[in-house]
């Protein structure tokens, strides 16, 4: 149990920590934050020295990967750009045999005291500082987990019952891969398990081709633990892990491959390279664990195209993650302030044109209604997010009258359709529990067509900004408080064996629908606005 407690506690310290990095980098990756990344990770070398430095820093390819997929689902690196850190990341875990000497558990301690004193002084309650701190918190877990598994598989070199079976290992070479595997499994990490190794290799329980055959297993059991731990991750985070498992796979395969060849041969090869340097034990292992990761690395630049390929194939983007992506955002675009007003026109045009679908579940004449709504809305809500950021830069830059002007419309209108697509997200929950009351049912069956039409009207508007579709949305979108007000009692009167659900439903969904009437009202005095803007800017050119 002092083993398996700590182990256990460090898994959970893990995925707290690789939460909290998700969650507080998606709202950190901002439009800055998004093209300092961009520009670090740019050329060969910056990706090099980056993907070097996050492995010997964190001493997991696990934690890089699950990092890179917290950057990559944020929209701050592009998957391809990705895969290259994670080569160079394994390269950088090498770094473990000089940084096996220090004590981790220190550092650690450290940073997860600092970010409690940031809690503590309430840096956590500004909006400049509390996602940042609360990726430190989980980089400070995520490290604490590691060093928690790490204290659980120490004393594993103690047991009785291991030493009998490391001496059995010794002779039997598939049972010390197999070691290696299963343990790297629970530690998470090869880097761990290579350490241990190296320590009993010192002490002369293991012989160098058993130990050696621990780290390749270990290897290989690093990669198969990141795959357990992705869990239900699909599109390019998926992606992120098949590619560190194959990178593990192939590397293992080869370099097992070259030891049997020697070893079944005589020929010298690997295994006279390492004997020639006149190594320790230990060191001997360690020059192991380096050349598993230049030959995973080689390996997987010789056959890098069509790994690629398997991989986009077999993890294609979710859907949430195309929806996600702006289409006409462009950071580059910020320097030409007509250029960037345009496309966030076009993206919130674009942004428009899918709110009816929000509501084709619930049409009945719908047979395929597409994408669910709560998916819909939890990938477009971070598009008009980055639209947000993407608008405050360019009010930044830009000090000129017009331009500000016309800013404050296009983010009262990003505020618009953010609500608007909460409302419709809300109205599809309100219809759905409102259950099979027939009077109830044409009622929020009539709400849901009429507010289909309207917006197919309002996004045609936008579109073309033509003034008599502007006068037919300012018709259609009036007051409809006392309507909704009269239908309700209408409802209660004449339906009075309705049940409190459907009844709470009904009332639910005609005031959505009230309040989606307004918005759109709102919106259209935004387009005549923006419209006049535009007018006078020409004016004011010519």
């Amino acid at each position: 149990m002092d083993i398996a407690a700590p182990i256990f506690a460090g898994l959970g310290l893990f995925f707290i920590g690789i939460r909290l990095i998700s969650s507080n980098l998606k709202q950190l990756a901002g439009r800055k934050m998004r093209m300092m990344i961009a520009k670090a990770l740019s050329g060969h070398g910056s990706i090099a020295v980056f993907g070097l430095s996050a492995g010997a820093i964190m001493q997991s390819v696990n934690a890089v990967t699950f990092v890179l997929v917290a950057l990559v689902t944020a929209g701050a690196v592009q998957t391809r750009r990705a895969f290259p850190v994670i080569n160079w990341a394994n390269l950088g875990t090498s770094m473990l045999v000089l940084v096996a000497a220090i004590n981790m558990h220190l550092l650690v301690l450290v940073l997860v005291g600092l970010t409690g004193f940031a809690y503590y002084l309430k840096l956590d309650d500004s909006a400049r500082y509390r996602h940042l701190i609360g990726a430190l918190l989980g980089v400070g877990l995520l490290f604490l987990g590691i060093d928690f598994i790490k204290a659980g598989t120490g004393p594993l070199k103690q047991l009785d019952t291991l030493r009998v079976y490391l001496e059995l290992s010794s002779h039997y070479y598939l049972l010390s891969f197999a070691m290696g595997t299963g343990v790297a499994l629970i530690a998470q990490s090869s880097t761990t398990v290579s350490v241990l190794t190296m320590a009993m290799a010192a002490g002369g329980l293991i012989t160098f081709e058993s130990g050696a055959l621990i780290v390749l297993g270990a290897g290989l059991g690093s990669g198969l633990s990141a795959r357990m731990l992705a869990g239900k991750l699909d599109g390019s985070a998926r992606q992120l892990v098949t590619y560190q498992v194959l990178l593990k796979a192939l590397g293992v395969a080869v370099t097992v491959i070259l030891f049997a060849v020697e070893w079944s041969t005589g020929w010298p090869m690997l295994t006279a390279a390492i004997h020639a340097l006149n190594l320790s034990a230990s060191a001997q292992l360690a020059a192991v664990y380096v050349i598993l990761q230049v030959v995973s690395d080689l390996t997987m630049r010789a056959a890098y195209g069509p790994i690629v390929r398997y991989v986009e194939r077999s993890a294609p983007p979710s859907v949430q993650e195309v929806l996600g992506k702006p289409q006409y955002l462009n950071d580059h675009a910020l320097d030409e302030p007509e250029s960037a007003l345009l496309l966030v026109d076009l993206e919130q045009q674009r942004l428009l044109a899918t709110l009816p679908g929000y509501l084709d579940a619930l049409r009945a004449d719908v047979e395929q209604p597409g994408v669910a709504p709560a998916v819909r809305h939890a990938a477009e809500r971070g598009v008009l997010k980055q639209c947000e950021h993407f608008i405050t830069d360019l009010a930044d830059r830009n000090r000129s009258r017009e331009v500000l002007e016309r800013t404050i419309v296009l983010r009262d209108r990003n505020e618009l359709l953010v609500a608007l697509q909460e409302t419709l997200a809300e109205l599809h929950v309100a219809v759905t529990d409102s259950g099979k009351d027939g009077e109830v049912n044409r009622l929020t069956g009539n709400l849901v067509e009429g507010l289909h039409m309207m917006l197919q009207t309002l996004s045609e508007a936008a579109a073309s900004a033509h003034a008599d579709d502007l006068s037919l949305l300012r018709a259609l979108t009036h007051d409809r408080s006392e309507l909704m007000d009269g239908i309700r009692r209408r409802l209660l009167r004449d339906n009075g064996d309705l049940s409190p659900q459907a009844q709470q439903a009904a009332f639910a969904a005609t005031a959505l629908f009230e309040r989606a009437v307004w918005l759109m009202r709102r919106y259209v005095m935004l387009l005549d606005a923006a419209d006049t803007a535009a007018r006078e800017a020409q004016v004011h050119q010519a």
